[in-house]
């Protein structure tokens, strides 16, 4: 069975970053933001978000047909869609204008170039979260059930399977994403994920650090946390 076509996902852009998200991306433990980060990311935000446009791109397919496409490469992404027959490709993007912004910020100002990037991260989780709950509101309309996000590069769903995703969703034409020869996405500030898909509720399985694939460069555990907790 073709998997596929995508579909445009109509995205609000949100009225502010969130900056207690944006502070835990820039380095600084949860409740423990200091006056001067704050100060700095509250600056930061407003030239961002106006130069942010969040795009979303998703379809829906069969459980199998994504696997015989090699999409779902794995042991962990399988582990997440169990009870599933169906799942969501998606993939959002905050424009080439955020990433523009960014390098900006940083020309004679490191700080600004890293709290402007921090804030960048902490926007496309918006997006994507806005995009997810949309499309929960989709599922919801039709009697079924979504599972949590799950993204390449969780567990050992390596990022090599980033070109497959966006080739599936067509997603250089649908929103301008694009992913480089080392797996990479650009806009940098984009997100790509899985959600599985049932006529029951169905939570995923979130896979442990343990053999994640972003173990060695993850924020999260450099700072004695983990993505499932945020």
């Amino acid at each position: 069975m073709p998997i596929g076509p995508g579909r445009p996902l109509a995205l609000e852009k949100p009225c502010q970053i969130d900056i207690d998200q944006a502070a835990r991306y820039f380095g600084a433990r949860q409740g423990s933001v200091d006056a001067a980060t704050r100060a700095l990311l509250e600056l930061c935000a407003p030239p961002l978000l106006t130069a942010a446009a969040p795009r979303a791109v998703w379809l829906e397919s069969d459980v199998a047909a994504l696997s015989a496409a090699g999409i779902l490469s794995g042991a962990d992404v399988m582990k997440h869609l169990a009870g599933c027959d169906r799942a969501i490709l998606l993939a959002v993007t905050l424009g080439p204008g955020a990433d523009l912004q960014i390098r900006r910020a940083g020309v004679g100002d490191i700080a600004a170039g890293v709290a402007s990037d921090a804030l960048g991260s902490a926007l496309a989780e918006q997006a994507a979260d806005a995009a997810e709950a949309a499309l929960r509101q989709i599922a919801a309309e039709s009697g079924r059930y979504l599972t949590s996000r799950f993204s390449p590069g969780y567990g050992d769903w390596p990022i090599s399977v980033q070109p497959l995703v966006a080739a599936a969703l067509d997603a250089q034409r649908r929103i301008g994403l694009c992913v480089t020869g080392t797996d990479l996405l650009l806009p940098r500030k984009s997100v790509t994920a899985l959600l599985g898909v049932s006529d029951h509720p169905v939570k995923g399985h979130l896979a442990g650090c343990g053999h994640c694939a972003l173990r060695a460069r993850c924020e999260y555990r450099k700072r004695g946390e983990t993505c499932a907790s945020q």
